[in-house]
């Protein structure tokens, strides 16, 4: 099955894509669909671990509760370690868009080994066991934000895959570009809700938006690096995840 990129497409302009206003209109579209998405989706988001702070607090220092103490402090640092996760995915991709970062000669190795060390207590925790090549071809992009994608497709893998799933990471050369991809032993996406796995971040506002904000993580990431990023259904089950990135270039820095 040929791979698609199944992003949904940008609203069509009646200037030439390439041209400064198509530019400037583009880019103005996607930072007020930004701002949206911080004022309506994320400040609801950020309000319930809030809440459960509040609420916590409040039954500590009521003298008259006869309550455990230690299971209103265990919810205070999960609350507060969900909402400093939070504002740490957010502020990452609104930075990258915002400050640009050159494309440098990547070594995909290390970046994929660092992503599965930090997400080691999770995978032991799922009893999932991760196969990796021993090597990647070379590769332009921006290490921090590779680390970011391969951090959200993995957990994604490790919240959707089932219990003890088998998650295999890889690549192929196509056209020119780097096709890095992740599968698993899930049960794969439903037809239905293919099109909106990778909505664009500044769309996160609307009423028909996934609630999850890794793959629109993923999605803005790959396409500020020059790459695509999209779903198929083979191999069954659990179907491919992939997204692309130029070859790395002599000139690149380094």
């Amino acid at each position: 099955m040929k791979p698609q990129n199944i992003s949904p497409p940008r609203p069509a302009h009646s200037v030439n894509r390439d041209s400064p206003e198509s530019v400037l209109t583009r880019e103005n579209t996607r930072l007020r669909g930004d701002l949206l998405t911080l004022g309506r989706r994320f400040s609801h988001d950020l309000r319930t671990p809030l809440n459960c702070i509040g609420t916590a607090c409040e039954a500590l220092g009521d003298p008259a509760a006869a309550t455990d103490s230690a299971e209103f402090v265990q919810s205070i640092s999960d609350s507060v370690a969900e909402a400093a996760a939070l504002v740490a995915r957010i502020s990452a991709v609104l930075m990258a868009t915002a400050q640009p970062s050159p494309l440098q000669a990547v070594t995909m190795e290390e970046i994929v080994w660092g992503a599965l060390q930090r997400l080691e207590p999770r995978i032991v925790k799922a009893g999932a066991s991760v196969i990796r090549p021993d090597t990647w071809p070379a590769v332009s992009g921006v290490p921090g934000w590779l680390d970011l994608i391969w951090l959200n497709l993995v957990a994604n893998s490790l919240q959707y895959a089932g219990a003890k799933p088998r998650i295999e990471l890889g690549s192929s050369q196509e056209d020119g570009e780097l096709r890095c991809w992740i599968r698993d032993s899930g049960q794969g996406v439903a037809p239905a809700r293919r099109a909106g796995l990778f909505l664009p971040f500044d769309r996160l506002h609307e009423l028909n938006a996934p609630r999850g904000y890794g793959l629109p993580i993923v999605h803005r990431l790959v396409e500020l690096q020059g790459g695509r990023c999209g779903y198929e259904a083979e191999p069954a089950p659990g179907g491919t995840f992939f997204f692309t990135l130029p070859r790395s270039r002599p000139g690149a820095d380094s």
